[in-house]
């Protein structure tokens, strides 16, 4: 356990994602030193053709690493595979065929662009102001909610990768209305939020959401959760696991969901391996 915490990160990536630094044995290797009691892979599955990962994920390779490290690490850690998925309207008939013909423990659904325009770019911010760039990114989050095809939202507020720079620090009270209305329709399909580390990790000294928005998710009834790092390297996993924990149990949230063929189990975090 990491501070005591029944302690997962379920969007971590490796080599079988086109930006990952390392292999799946080392990820795994390094989860056992730290302790945790579950990993779940993430790898990226992209659709759009301007993305430079759009035909790198092997399926078939990656479920045979996954495999090979579940023989080698077996009761030591759990090791699940799953996917995160850049969401863009167009591409949807081809993510829900992708997802009926691939076997994965869980989804990752991410927003990687909005109208076509890379969130990372200098365009996107360059041909909005600071409201419609949150705006657009947020009402693209919600569209692909409510989809049904994701498991779980990931790295809310990713629109902070590049906004910040761009906009200066965040806060999400002027979109408080739409964050509301994205927050209901995700308890009401019992859809889990991402607390993911990785602002902390890149230098933006917030996590995805911000400790504020996952106050507004708990408002809104929200107790649904997962716990990611989106480590691409090993020196990144579960980074700031603990800092996760103390926002989601500020906010009245006492579970952890983890994930075995799509189907979410809650684990409270207070509680070490069976």
């Amino acid at each position: 356990m990491i501070d005591g915490y029944y302690a997962v990160d379920y969007q971590v990536h490796s080599r079988r994602s086109h930006d990952g630094r390392a292999t799946i044995a080392q990820q795994c290797e390094r989860a056992v030193e730290l302790g945790l009691n579950e990993i779940g892979f993430s790898e990226h599955k992209d659709f759009d053709p301007a993305d430079p990962g759009v035909n790198y994920f092997d399926y078939e390779a990656y479920m045979t690493e996954i495999e090979a490290a579940r023989d080698r690490w077996n009761d030591a850690l759990l090791i699940r595979a799953g996917v995160e998925i850049d969401y863009q309207v167009w591409f949807e008939d081809k993510i829900a065929s992708f997802l009926d013909t691939h076997e994965f423990d869980f989804v990752l659904g991410s927003v990687h662009y909005v109208g076509r325009k890379l969130l990372m770019s200098p365009e996107y911010n360059q041909t909005r102001t600071r409201e419609s760039a949150y705006r657009d990114y947020f009402a693209a989050v919600a569209d692909s909610v409510s989809t049904g095809l994701f498991d779980v939202v990931a790295h809310l507020e990713y629109a902070n990768r590049r906004g910040v720079e761009a906009w200066g620090p965040y806060n999400p009270a002027p979109f408080r209305n739409q964050l509301n209305e994205l927050f209901a329709m995700m308890v009401a399909r019992e859809i889990p939020l991402e607390i993911n580390t990785a602002g902390l990790h890149q230098g933006l000294e917030l996590t995805y959401p911000t400790a504020d928005t996952v106050a507004l998710y708990a408002e809104q009834g929200g107790r649904r959760i997962s716990i990611g790092s989106d480590a691409h390297h090993p020196d990144q996993l579960a980074h700031a696991y603990g800092l996760a924990v103390k926002i989601a149990q500020l906010n009245g949230i006492e579970n952890v969901c983890t994930w075995h063929r799509r189907k979410v189990k809650e684990v409270p975090l207070d509680q070490g391996r069976d």
